[in-house]
């Protein structure tokens, strides 16, 4: 069944998009929740007309990310906690940590599901932690980490 979407759907495609898929993904999801309708002769004009406003709107928020982008790796942000004598954290700094002190300190407000972290940090010192602002933009965050 071909469908066009009418908003962006996570794996499948963004909104404007035709896409082929199951009838019964189409028929009982897609379509009752509003996020498709069918091809047909007019529809497919209305398709244009939505993926030239997805992709307008897409430029426009690309720019504001690497403005954000920007905002974000312009200085360090940081974050105190107790610590041993060798270093080490008692405890350990994780993305709400880090994402509170971003709001603080630079006035940017950053969800913590954003915040690229493989572990928590459990070391004083200066670390790069990732935080993806949009899509394909991905800010390089300087988090220091200073003895309470």
């Amino acid at each position: 069944m071909k469908l066009i979407l009418k908003q962006d759907v996570e794996n499948l495609g963004d909104a404007g998009d035709i896409v082929d898929v199951a009838d019964g993904y189409g028929n009982n999801y897609l379509m009752p929740r509003g996020l498709a309708m069918r091809v047909t002769k007019g529809a497919v004009a209305d398709a244009e007309a939505i993926g030239r406003a997805r992709r307008k709107r897409e430029a426009s928020n690309v720019a504001e990310a690497q403005q954000r982008r920007t905002e974000l790796e312009r200085r360090p942000v940081t974050v105190s906690a107790k610590a041993g004598e060798d270093g080490t954290l008692y405890g350990s700094i994780g993305t709400t940590a880090i994402a509170r002190a971003v709001a603080e300190q630079l006035g940017v407000s950053v969800d913590r599901r954003k915040v690229v972290l493989d572990k928590p940090l459990k070391e004083l010192g200066e670390h790069q932690v990732g935080v993806r602002v949009y899509r394909d933009v991905t800010a390089d965050l300087r988090v220091v980490v200073a003895r309470d």
